[in-house]
């Protein structure tokens, strides 16, 4: 370790997570002499499944990268229970060789809280990013809980959340810095549409952007949920038609898996599967979407600063604040197509985002810093 540099490792499971991180992965390579910057890989990003996402890391960044594994094999509850208990195994060997000033996790993953609690016992400093928010229809209530009692430093997206962060950790810590992804975002080049809708071959201009994840507190729903998703996507798409990012790995997530590749062998022409956009061509197709439909937290975090509306659907993310261009809807087609044809009818939002603040990788690199002197 250098003595001039505090050494940064950063926890990254998924290509969401790693979007999330990218502007302030380019401050850290922008300030290289006063941190050493390691990635920590594991999660989706190391399955051929979800698209092995670890190249899109590799072709981000020259940051030297440590894999660890211990995904499921399969998207049951039992499964799930076992992955989480081969991470921890798993990363309490790679803690036990591996020492960092401060370790960034973000998020609320199980994987994600499967590798802080293997760093307790060996006092590995953490400093969490998204604590203190609430999503009723997910149990990464309690993994995200989980991750800020574990941790010494907190970057929050609002003072809300810095507020509940308080509350679980009774931390002196708590920085609300804004959310991440949204840093710079006016100053990004992204690609034109028509690069990126060549590039996955989506052969529409106009379109809804879907994504869709399994609910998992009420996961034995899902079968449920899914074909309502379906039946809903299969409406609006005679009408206009539909970009789906797949979901992750959660319980039960293969359902919706399975019925979106139902729904696109019945109507290859107007749906269009996508595993992973990656950040930059996320963003472009939000950019050039009519509206966001689904229950991802993109849609309440990012879709304001494009100006787009959503239709948040069911309760995963329930408990989040909201700014003004949301919409929501009950997990039901009917529900989901007539408050669609509501966003369709308001076109462009021209609010506020509420998770907007500027700078924020910055006040973070300052408050890792100051917490180190």
């Amino acid at each position: 370790m250098d003595g001039s540099r505090l050494k940064i490792g950063v926890l990254t499971s998924t290509r969401a997570d790693f979007g999330i991180y990218q502007p302030l992965l380019k401050e850290l390579q922008v300030h290289s002499g006063e941190f050493e910057t390691e990635l920590i890989v594991f999660g989706t990003h190391l399955s051929r499944f979800h698209g092995y996402t670890k190249s899109e890391i590799e072709a981000f960044t020259d940051f030297p990268i440590h894999e660890v594994y211990g995904m499921p094999l399969s998207d049951t509850p039992q499964a799930i229970a076992d992955a989480y208990g081969s991470v921890v195994s798993n990363f309490s060997q790679f803690w036990a060789v591996h020492d960092f000033d401060w370790v960034l996790a973000l998020g609320d993953r199980y994987e994600m809280s499967a590798a802080v609690q293997a760093g307790i016992p060996q006092g590995v400093k953490f400093a969490h990013l998204h604590g203190g928010e609430t999503t009723l229809g997910a149990i990464d209530n309690i993994y995200r809980h989980q991750i800020s009692l574990a941790s010494t430093l907190h970057f929050v997206a609002t003072d809300a959340f810095a507020e509940r962060v308080k509350e679980i950790t009774h931390a002196p810590h708590i920085y609300a810095v804004g959310a991440l992804s949204l840093d710079n975002l006016s100053q990004l080049k992204l690609p034109s549409w028509g690069q990126v809708k060549k590039q996955f071959g989506i052969k529409t201009d106009e379109f809804i952007l879907c994504t869709f994840h399994p609910e998992t507190v009420a996961y034995g729903q899902n079968s449920t949920y899914s074909q309502e998703a379906a039946f809903a996507l299969a409406q609006l798409a005679e009408t206009v038609p539909v970009v789906i990012t797949m979901p992750n790995a959660d319980t039960e997530g293969t359902l919706f898996r399975n019925a979106f590749d139902t729904l696109k062998n019945q109507q290859p022409n107007s749906i269009f599967l996508v595993e992973s956009f990656g950040r930059l061509n996320y963003f472009a197709a939000m950019r050039q979407a009519t509206f966001l439909l689904g229950n991802t937290s993109s849609g309440i975090v990012e879709a304001a600063s494009f100006k787009k509306c959503v239709v948040n659907v069911g309760d995963r993310q329930k408990g989040r604040p909201q700014s003004g261009n949301i919409i929501n809807a009950s997990f039901d087609a009917e529900s989901m197509v007539t408050v669609s044809n509501q966003a369709l009818a308001a076109g462009d939002y021209n609010g506020i985002n509420i998770y907007h603040k500027a700078g924020t990788a910055n006040r973070i690199l300052k408050h890792l810093t100051d917490a180190s002197l």
